[in-house]
């Protein structure tokens, strides 16, 4: 489908809306799922908000002020400061209700004071610009910028290709940032034996990438780590990205199936200018989660087919992969949580990979595996709020450990310590890379 047909479907939604402005609406209430699979009463709790039909005002409004720091835990040689966050943020949302829509504004405005980063100076982040409506009572619409998310894994993505921000999370932000908006247009049918949500991108969103200026990477055409500079500089992409998710529960297993059609979200292919790009790759996939015991499971499947590299010979582009999850968490002791996650990346064709290859022994193994733990307690009625999440990968022989320690003093005031500490026996492998890059960094918000 092309942008102008995107268009054209933005403006038949919106001429629907008019047409059945007389039809009895259904109240907008509290509940946005999750995870795949809750009910339709439950689907819109983080972005619909309140039941608006009990507050006094139409206008709420709220943010915060925040002062970030971190530092490397050692000097890299490729770059030439040792600071990874200096900042001073102003967070601001606003939400106004009508009878028949709300309209949702949030922004960030900081000024980012780290030398000779890749951001640099005062800077504007507009996180949320749309309005939300029903169309008849079977459907709600989210139209204008956004942060979607759906799927099972904690910290780990198989079907939820919304953009990621990984130098925010890699330089201390406050987790939430992970999640980077985009330009779309969300519609949500509800029927009884299941839901479905579209998802159109008009021009595709990737990540927020590292891209060598504040943390160095590996370049595997230059067989080493490279930094200081913009060593990452891709050609944008102009075509939209279609997401589907078909989801419901039966009998407290909630289930979905997934699919995709856009861009790797991170430039890992080479144009003929020797160029990184983004290429095109669709994603099918399916999720299950439930009670076990005493605790949660989830299971996550999906296959990234790389429609440039359909028979994985060509070296400048991605091989497809299968990925799956596996994962359980419940609460240890009073007020201590553990989970548990299995990753697995089954990349097809690996041998014609390693054979076509111009640098095979930085390519990845034909499965890699990852493990994840994280751990949590809270104490002091949940005002102190420990954490420790872990990423480990046997295959890699690389790890990256997030400590963070959450002290909330009153509603208005927060402090958060943690760090950023990575490990790896090669420099090519995913964390492995950023071994120089551990940081530690420290957070004062105040709340209003």
């Amino acid at each position: 489908m092309k942008t102008w047909l995107t268009g054209l479907l933005l403006l038949l939604t919106t001429a629907v809306v008019l047409a059945q402005a007389d039809e009895p609406q259904k109240d907008i209430t509290d509940g946005q799922s999750a995870a795949p699979g809750d009910a339709k009463a439950n689907e819109w709790s983080d972005e619909w908000g309140d039941d608006w039909s009990e507050q006094d005002s139409p206008v709420t409004h709220a943010g915060f002020l925040e002062w970030g720091h971190g530092e490397r835990l050692d000097r890299d040689p490729l770059l030439a400061n040792t600071t990874t966050l200096s900042e001073l943020r102003w967070h601001q949302q606003f939400d106004y209700s009508h009878e028949r829509w709300v309209f949702n504004w949030s922004h960030d405005v900081w000024f980012d004071a780290v030398p000779n980063s890749d951001e640099g100076g005062l800077l504007f982040d507009l996180r949320e610009l749309n309005f939300q409506f029903p169309v008849g009572q079977q459907t709600d619409v989210v139209l204008g910028r956004q942060i979607t998310t759906w799927g099972t894994g904690d910290l780990l993505f198989i079907n939820d290709q919304f953009p990621k921000d990984w130098l925010s999370f890699f330089s201390g932000r406050d987790d939430n940032y992970l999640k980077a908006p985009a330009d779309a247009i969300r519609i949500t049918r509800y029927f009884k034996p299941f839901n479905v949500d579209w998802v159109i991108t008009p021009t595709a969103a990737p990540d927020r990438f590292i891209n060598g200026e504040r943390f160095a990477l590996f370049v595997p055409s230059a067989a080493g780590r490279l930094g200081g500079f913009e060593v990452i500089n891709p050609q944008d992409p102009s075509d939209p990205e279609y997401a589907m998710r078909v989801f419901g529960n039966h009998q407290g297993l909630q289930w979905a199936l997934y699919g995709y059609h856009g861009i790797s979200k991170s430039p890992l292919g080479v144009n003929d200018q020797q160029r990184p790009y983004f290429p095109a790759k669709n994603v099918w996939g399916a999720s299950v989660q439930g009670i076990v015991g005493k605790g949660l499971y989830h299971a996550e499947v999906g296959q990234h087919q790389a429609l440039e590299d359909r028979q994985g010979n060509n070296p400048w582009v991605p091989n497809s992969q299968w990925r799956v999850l596996l994962g359980y968490e419940r609460e240890l002791i009073s007020q201590l949580n553990w989970g548990v996650q299995y990753y697995l990346e089954h990349t097809q064709d690996h041998e014609r990979l390693l054979a076509n290859s111009l640098s095979p022994e930085f390519e990845p193994e034909k499965n890699r595996h990852v493990i994840t733990n994280r751990l949590t307690y809270r104490a002091m009625q949940d005002k102190l709020t420990w954490s420790l999440f872990m990423y480990y990968s046997p295959t890699d022989e690389d790890s990256y450990w997030r400590p963070t320690v959450q002290y909330r003093h009153s509603d208005r005031w927060l402090f958060s310590v943690g760090g950023n500490l990575f490990t790896g026996a090669d420099e090519h492998t995913f964390f492995g890379q950023f071994e120089d890059a551990s940081n530690w960094f420290a957070r004062l918000r105040f709340q209003y």
